[in-house]
C-alpha cells in the first residue's frame, strides 16, 4: 500500500499530478491549434461589394478562444473578426474535435455587414456566398443619445446589453439560458461617416464557452437622420434553436439546422460546415 501511495505521489513530487499532461504540452497544443485556425481564417478573401472595391480585412489574432467540454467530443475553437473602416463586417469561428486523436475541422461564419458581401476561398472545397446583408440594425427603444467620449459610449453599450437575454434549445430539447460575456469580442470606432461607435458582444452557453448568439450594438445614423442613435443587430452563431429578447419581448428567433445541411440559411448570411479531417495534433511535428 505504501509503495502504491509512493508511486501515486511521485508524479506530484516531479511537478505533475497523476494523469495530467505537463503544462508545456497544453501550451504547445494550444499554439498548434491557433496556428491552424489562423491559417483557415486567412484562406478567405472578402469584399463589401461585388465590384471588390472595399476589402474586408482579417484581424490576424483571434478575439476570443473557447472550449465546449460537454458537446461534440470536447470542442476547441477560436473566434476571428474581419473589418472594413474599423467596423466588424464578419465574425467567424474555427474549431476542431475530439480532444485527442484524428480531429474534425469546422468553419462557422456570419456576416455582420449591412451590405451584401462578396466572398472567395481560393482552393477551398467549401464556399460561402451571402446573398443579403448580415444584420438589419434596429433602434434600441428608450436608449439615451450616444455620449461624447469613447469611454462614456463604452459604458452606455454595456448598460444597453443588460436589456437583452438569450436562450437556446439543444437536440435533446433541453433549454439553456445563455449568458452574456462581460467584455465585447471586439470594440471599434468606425471611420464610416454613418457609424460612430460599436461593439460585438456574445452570448455563450453553460455547456462551455462557445458563442451561440452575436449581439452588435452601434451608434449609427438611421436613414435620413443627421445624428447617430443606438441600434442593435442580432446574428445566430449556432445550429440550435435560438431566442433573443429585449426587455422581455422576443425580437429574434432562429430555427434549428440539421448538421451539415446544404440549405442552412436561404440567404447564406450564416454558414457552418465540417471542412475536413486532420491528423492528431499531438502527433504533429512542433
Amino acid at each position: 500500500m505504501r509503495r502504491l501511495i509512493a508511486l501515486l505521489l511521485l508524479p506530484a513530487l516531479l511537478g505533475q499530478a497523476p494523469g495530467v499532461k505537463p503544462e508545456g504540452d497544453s501550451k504547445a497544443r494550444r499554439e498548434k491549434l491557433l496556428k491552424l485556425y489562423r491559417g483557415e481564417a486567412a484562406g478567405y478573401a472578402i469584399f463589401r461589394d461585388s465590384g471588390r472595391r472595399e476589402q474586408v480585412e482579417l484581424r490576424p489574432d483571434p478575439v476570443y478562444s473557447w472550449t465546449n467540454p460537454i458537446r461534440g467530443g470536447e470542442q476547441d475553437g477560436a473566434v476571428f473578426v474581419w473589418t472594413c473602416r474599423g467596423r466588424a463586417e464578419v465574425v467567424g469561428t474555427f474549431f476542431s474535435y475530439p480532444s485527442t486523436g484524428p480531429r474534425n475541422l469546422n468553419h462557422e461564419l456570419h456576416s455582420l455587414s449591412t451590405s451584401v458581401l462578396d466572398v472567395a476561398r481560393p482552393g477551398g472545397a467549401n464556399t460561402w456566398t451571402p446573398s443579403a446583408p448580415g444584420i438589419e440594425p434596429r433602434p434600441i427603444p428608450g436608449a439615451p443619445s450616444p455620449a461624447g467620449s469613447p469611454a462614456q459610449r463604452s459604458l452606455q453599450m454595456r448598460e444597453l446589453t443588460r436589456g437583452f437575454a438569450a436562450s437556446s434549445e439543444d437536440l435533446e430539447e433541453k433549454r439553456w439560458e445563455l449568458r452574456l460575456l462581460p467584455q465585447p469580442l471586439y470594440r471599434y470606432e468606425s471611420t464610416d461617416p454613418d457609424v460612430l461607435d460599436g461593439a460585438v458582444f456574445a452570448f455563450v452557453t453553460s455547456a462551455g464557452t462557445d458563442p451561440e448568439v452575436i449581439l452588435v450594438i452601434e451608434a449609427r445614423k438611421a436613414p435620413g437622420s443627421s445624428s447617430p442613435t443606438w441600434h442593435y443587430g442580432v446574428a445566430r452563431f449556432s445550429d440550435l434553436q435560438l431566442w433573443v429578447r429585449l426587455h422581455g419581448q422576443e425580437v429574434f428567433t432562429a430555427s434549428p439546422i440539421p448538421w451539415d445541411a446544404p440549405e442552412q440559411d436561404p440567404k447564406q448570411r450564416y454558414r457552418t460546415f465540417r471542412d475536413r479531417g486532420i491528423p492528431p495534433i499531438e502527433e504533429e511535428a512542433p
